[in-house]
């Protein structure tokens, strides 16, 4: 079948998964609270729901679809501004609400990090 909408996905994961945090002040993970500024907390929301859009976009139980020859351009060109939407959100979200994200992700992994580090290091230690 030949189409000429294409998407070449070259989002990295790093990114896309400090997206997906609650819209709250204040988390907590293993009973330690951390606190998400404001500003990240609507570019994650914003982020969160230009994702939504193009997924219920593309997402065949999601909407009807009768696409025709005549509203294929119209809904074509309704997806493609849904894609530079978020190739936008995306990128402000690297400059920005990523690198707040990202220490509150690593700070709360690293027990995690630090356990399965022990881990492997039991293992090597055993194979001597």
């Amino acid at each position: 079948m030949n189409c000429d909408l294409y998407v070449d996905i070259v989002y990295e994961q790093k990114y896309i998964r400090t997206m997906y945090f609650a819209k709250v002040e204040k988390i907590s993970i293993d009973g330690v609270p951390y606190e998400i500024s404001n500003a990240s907390q609507v570019e994650i929301w914003n982020c969160k729901t230009a994702i939504n859009d193009i997924y219920n976009a593309l997402d065949p139980s999601m909407f009807d679809m009768n696409i025709t020859v005549e509203n294929y351009l119209p809904w074509k060109k309704e997806l493609v501004a849904k894609l530079k939407a978020f190739d936008k959100l995306y990128t402000k979200h690297i400059k920005s609400g990523y690198v707040e994200m990202n220490t509150i992700h690593t700070t709360a992994m690293q027990p995690l990090t630090d356990l399965l580090e022990a881990n492997i290091n039991l293992h090597f230690f055993e194979e001597l």
